[in-house]
């Protein structure tokens, strides 16, 4: 009789122990899994360091159990990579370089480059910028040279389409973008000092004649970087204007409307010098940036500038565009260099390189960061489709698949 009572009590027991040998290891995990990030950053605050104490975002448990890009592929290219562009269905990545005096079109998923465009420029630059038309066709590339300003390419072919020339008036291209039906290629010049009143610095070419269709003087407003909305009524100049006797400069971006062929307004942010007790020391951003970007999504626009002050600074900041209010932003360390930015084409991620050293990837209303890869970028590219993320730094380039 006491034998099956005994059976049953040790079964008890047996169960229990196996129950509270359970709950030990998954709370072992899940003391792992929230001490992680910590631990990556040197036991310094992780992800909540000091550093992102502007509109930090508080990231949930789990914000990096599933990974938004992975990477499927990785080229050598030999020389460093400062513009990259894809091809519209993604297929081919244009890759230009200042060591070099091509231009490569890499067929990326077989690893091998199917075509090279000469430039005609001889000076080197900091960027040079490449865009594709929407259909594919041509290939438009920022040059730095005494008689071509921007050169176009019929991307199928190899063949020169046409050369700008450098206006009379001089000045460098320092950004371009083709319009959303490819009738018009929107580009930027560059101007040492205040341009003048009159001086066009934002000019839109015919894709047909390859002649000035308009321009738009922006003085004392000095633009270096360009984003074009999806539908292509607008866009975003990133620079800003000199005051004081050019003794500060007011980081700005300024709204233009294409179709009007006004400038709108705009977008002011703080000047790169400020004034403290003893006179004037620089505590923010030293430099103008030229990574911009626009997000269809929440028509916000992402600016990022270059960090060379005392002390932290606000190196991205996230702005709506309807009302020229910041929504977001985030800090980093001194000396950081907001090398690129750029939306996915429907604004799902935001993607930025330059912080710490690495590339993250952002939800499209810079709330929540998803990814970080430790990669040292210096120009970003996303395919049109949002499927493909392209990496140019050092010698290689890196293809990384994104979630839809």
């Amino acid at each position: 009789m006491n034998e099956p009572h005994k059976t049953r009590t040790t079964l008890r027991l047996q169960r229990g122990r196996k129950r509270r040998h359970q709950t030990f290891w998954w709370l072992l995990v899940a003391l792992v899994f929230m001490l992680t990030p910590w631990l990556m950053d040197g036991g310094k605050g992780g992800l909540w360091h000091d550093d992102t104490r502007f509109f930090a975002p508080r990231l949930g448990l789990g914000a990096f159990r599933d990974a938004v890009a992975t990477e499927v592929a990785t080229l050598s290219t030999g020389h460093g990579t400062w513009g990259l562009a894809f091809s519209p269905h993604g297929r081919y990545l244009a890759a230009s370089s200042p060591q070099t005096a091509f231009v490569q079109l890499w067929d990326w998923r077989k690893d091998r480059v199917v075509r090279r465009f000469r430039r005609s420029g001889s000076d080197i630059m900091v960027t040079t910028p490449l865009a594709f038309s929407p259909h594919g066709r041509l290939l438009a590339s920022c040059q730095s040279d005494a008689y071509t300003i921007i050169q176009v390419w019929n991307s199928r072919t190899g063949a020169v389409v046409d050369n700008i020339p450098s206006p009379p008036s001089g000045g460098d291209c320092l950004a371009l973008a083709f319009g959303p039906q490819g009738h018009s290629l929107i580009w930027i010049r560059s101007w040492l000092g205040n341009p003048p009143p009159n001086l066009r610095m934002l000019l839109v070419y015919s894709t047909r004649t390859w002649t000035e269709r308009w321009g738009l003087a922006t003085g004392p407003f000095d633009p270096n970087a360009l984003a074009v909305s999806a539908h292509g009524h607008w866009a975003a100049l990133g620079g800003g204007t000199n005051t004081h006797r050019n003794e500060d400069f007011i980081q700005q971006i300024a709204l233009v409307n294409l179709r009007r062929h006004t400038l709108v307004h705009l977008i002011g942010t703080f000047p790169l010098s400020q004034w403290s007790g003893h006179g004037k020391l620089r505590l923010g951003p030293s430099y103008p940036s030229r990574a911009l970007a626009w997000g269809s999504q929440h028509q916000n626009v992402a600016a990022g500038v270059w960090s060379a002050g005392m002390g932290t600074a606000n190196v991205i900041r996230v702005y709506n565009a309807r009302t020229g209010a910041q929504v977001a932003g985030e800090s980093g360390p001194v000396g950081t260099k907001i090398s690129a930015l750029r939306y996915t084409p429907h604004g799902r991620y935001l993607i930025e390189a330059g912080i710490r050293h690495m590339v993250e990837i952002w939800d499209g209303a810079h709330q929540h960061l998803l990814q970080k890869i430790p990669h040292q970028a210096w120009s970003l590219a996303v395919s049109p489709h949002g499927h493909y993320l392209a990496l140019g730094e050092g010698r290689q380039i890196q293809i990384w698949r994104l979630q839809s």
